[in-house]
């Protein structure tokens, strides 16, 4: 590879950030490819969504105009960081719309005009491609408010170059105490003192896809606390399988069954931790009396395009920032760097997980499942998931209740005693 920072190759632009002329470019550069005029300006953006992305500083960021863009037209870029760093590109007028912080409402009118870049590593550098498809997508905004002059020939994009700091998640089975007013910190369960027990049933949240059991859920823990002995599962959720997740909270079950073998145990569960949940008990034979789930894809995910979820998955933790999702390290990691990401995979519609555990989990009288949906504007689905995938598995419905909530606010605010109290009372 020349030792340039910037130069084309063929229908290729070539942007290497670890050259020594990183620092060079002081306008833009510019270059004819196929009868489109390219230019690449380095530029600063106070942007709330970059800032926000979680375990990450913004390095550097181009804007990429292109004029007389043509879709049948070659044009393609190859990037190049470092180790610990990691590349992304997001469309103009799709950043610019995520500055209002609607990010449900601008999920519900378009796809996320993001790209999520599959990286390779060599012994000394990252490389990571925009190829011509991907270039087409960030280039064709589906906007339909936008004025008729703003969609001219010139076109778009930022190319973001974030620097990563990595955190270790510990993973498993926590208590949840009580920590301050709004909050509750969690412990181990062999840390947890046998003074914290008491005679109440057990209570166990998990949570859904990149998330963690962080205060999104305090309304929930503050709801169960009052009958139960609240617990927290932490696993990891965009490249582990499901039914791995499974496995390691049927260990964790199993543990704690045996430190209260006359303990009832109900699951509350968010997206994909009720698939965990129940991948836990008919495949790894985990003991659970009742599993409550919101927003569960019993079915698959309404977005049967992992590259589409991936999408979605950074702009809702970039948007919302650390303190509601709380998505892992390791989860964000493998979302923005590894192009196979086999949690994703199994979420999709009639996948391969999906069809074995419907096929071994399969409901009947004795089952105590209870599905909560969510009718985002009172549609027939929550935004990812459709209701009647949430609420029946193999064509049997189970009992269940229909909410407001969308996916990413299930068991917030004070309508939890509500829903969540109508579905303890059935199963009870």
């Amino acid at each position: 590879m020349s030792e340039g920072f910037i130069y084309e190759e063929g229908s290729q632009i070539v942007i290497n950030t670890r050259s020594v002329q990183v620092e060079s470019l002081r306008n833009d550069e510019r270059f004819i490819i196929n009868d489109q005029e390219v230019s690449v300006e380095r530029v600063e953006l106070a942007s709330d969504f970059l800032r926000d992305i979680p375990y990450s500083t913004t390095k550097m960021v181009y804007r990429v105009t292109i004029n007389q863009f043509h879709v049948n037209r070659d044009l393609s870029f190859q990037l190049v960081c470092g180790e610990d760093e990691y590349f992304f590109a997001i469309e103009d007028d799709f950043l610019r719309l995520l500055e209002n912080r609607d990010v449900v409402e601008l999920i519900n009118r378009m796809s996320p005009r993001v790209e999520i870049l599959s990286h390779s590593e060599s012994a000394t550098e990252v490389e990571a491609q925009i190829d011509k498809q991907q270039v087409n997508y960030l280039l064709q905004p589906e906007i339909q408010s936008l004025s008729a002059n703003e969609l001219t020939d010139k076109k778009s994009f930022y190319i973001v170059l974030n620097q990563f700091s990595k955190e270790t998640s510990e993973l498993g089975l926590f208590r949840l105490l009580p920590d301050g007013n709004s909050s509750f910190r969690k412990v181990k369960v062999d840390d947890v003192d046998e003074q914290q027990a008491s005679e109440k049933p057990v209570a166990i949240i998990v949570h859904g896809l990149v998330s963690s059991i962080s205060d999104a859920y305090f309304s929930l823990f503050d709801y169960l606390q009052k009958d139960f002995d609240v617990y927290g599962f932490e696993y990891l959720t965009v490249n582990e399988f499901i039914s791995d997740s499974g496995e390691l909270f049927a260990g964790e079950l199993g543990r704690l069954k045996k430190k209260y073998p006359d303990k009832e145990i109900m699951i509350v569960s968010h997206s994909m931790g009720g698939l965990v949940s129940r991948s836990a008990a008919s495949k790894h034979g985990a003991k659970i009396d009742q599993l409550i789930m919101a927003g569960t894809p019993n079915h698959g995910s309404l977005l049967i395009s992992v590259p589409i979820l991936a999408r979605l998955c950074l702009v809702v933790n970039g948007a919302f920032g650390n303190g509601r999702n709380s998505i892992k390290s390791e989860d964000f990691w493998d979302l923005v760097r590894v192009k196979k990401l086999r949690g994703l995979e199994d979420l999709a519609n009639d996948s391969g997980f999906v069809s074995e555990l419907n096929s071994t989990d399969r409901l009947d009288a004795d089952k105590k499942y209870f599905a909560i949906t969510g009718k985002y504007l009172g549609l027939s689905n929550d935004i990812l998931v459709n209701i009647d995938n949430m609420i029946s598995v193999n064509e049997i419905k189970m009992p269940h209740i229909s909410t407001s909530w969308n996916h990413f606010n299930y068991y917030e605010g004070e309508s939890v005693e509500n829903y969540v109290g109508e579905a303890i009372r059935y199963l009870k």
